[in-house]
């Protein structure tokens, strides 16, 4: 007996909500016939653009249209009311990153998906990345030795002045927030990564990181994990990039950096990089160009072959392994409990720079 496709609704249309929809298109199993955003614009674009059915309020869509999945799409600040209400509606949901805007309302999205007898999958998408995944297969199978030191930057811009923002409507005036590319917008990815990546859980935190409503300053967090290797983040879109024109990359997927989207099929002159230093080998990754570089004493540096997959196919592969863990009932690639781990080292990051020295985690 073939299984149905399972069916989607889509709260928010913004530009992660597009590259989404253009991952689910290729996913088979799924159908997306909803989407809900206040914009009306945004409304007429994807339903002309995917054929779904618009709302104005989310709350209309849950109780018109029989959905098997939500996918929440909207800026951190909003999660909380609208997974709250999906669970409610007995709908799986999907969620996007961070989880929310502070660690407590993720204890009241635990129960709100608890009471709904929901499955929630916490958007952890570098996890779905094949550069990223081929690392982590790297570093378990011991090929790199003992992990030591992995560092990940993102640096440049326009100069001060043309420093992007993200709004209030993302992140709550006073309280951790500040730029697209900082450490709390795409910094929670490498919080996220490190643990996944290495199989070893953050210890301590310090850092420094910007408010959201005040004028932004470079970011920096060192994270140790409990295998002693430390990870360094640094992030600044408040000046001009250094790299030259031979440092960048070919993209082969959609992505962003300090300098705004990156297209597909285009050079990207400064793309984040993630650098993993271990005893008996490195690696650099590329994760939205869809490469690997792999060094070592007895193999030289080459470039590891990864499946033509780049982004936004990390989006299907995250949608996939949703579909599967619902009907099959499979473990979640990412849980809630990731989500909050995540949020809590941002904020531990937050309280250490009040307090001039390192927190630790629970």
């Amino acid at each position: 007996m073939t299984q149905r496709a399972l069916t989607v609704g889509v709260v928010g249309l913004g530009k992660v909500a597009q590259e989404h929809l253009k991952g689910y298109a290729g996913v088979d199993g799924i159908s997306v016939i909803a989407g809900a955003d206040p914009d009306a614009d945004r409304i007429r674009d994807a339903e002309k653009s995917y054929g779904l059915k618009g709302y104005a309020d989310y709350r209309d869509m849950l109780e018109n249209e029989k959905l098997d999945i939500v996918s929440v799409l909207t800026p951190p600040a909003l999660h909380l009311p609208v997974v709250k209400a999906a669970a409610a509606a007995g709908r799986h949901i999907l969620c996007e990153k961070p989880i929310a805007a502070a660690p407590e309302e993720v204890t009241a999205m635990k129960a709100a998906v608890a009471e709904g007898d929901v499955k929630f999958l916490f958007g952890a998408s570098y996890r779905h990345l094949p550069a990223m995944q081929r690392a982590r297969q790297l570093i378990r199978d011991n090929t790199l030795g003992e992990i030591r030191l992995i560092v990940e930057s993102a640096i440049g811009g326009h100069g001060a002045a043309e420093t992007p923002r993200l709004s209030p409507v993302h992140y709550p005036v006073g309280g951790p927030g500040g730029t697209p590319t900082g450490l709390v917008d795409h910094g929670v990815h490498m919080i996220d990564a490190f643990p996944w990546l290495t199989g070893s859980a953050i210890e301590t935190v310090y850092g420094s990181g910007n408010i959201s409503g005040e004028d932004p300053h470079p970011e920096f967090a060192i994270l140790t994990l409990a295998n002693g290797a430390h990870c360094h983040l640094i992030y600044d879109e408040g000046t001009v990039s250094l790299a030259h024109p031979g440092e960048g990359v070919f993209t082969e997927g959609a992505g962003w950096n300090v300098q705004g989207f990156v297209p597909a099929g285009g050079w990207d002159l400064a793309p984040c990089t993630l650098n993993i230093y271990g005893a008996k080998g490195s690696l650099r990754i590329y994760p939205y160009a869809n490469k690997l570089i792999r060094t070592g004493p007895d193999t030289g540096v080459r470039e590891e072959q990864l499946p033509p997959l780049p982004a936004p196919n990390h989006f299907a592969a995250q949608m996939r392994s949703f579909v599967r863990s619902i009907i099959n009932d499979e473990p979640l690639a990412a849980s809630i409990e990731d989500g909050e781990q995540s949020l809590k080292a941002i904020f531990a990051i937050y309280k250490s720079a009040s307090t001039r020295s390192a927190v630790n985690l629970e």
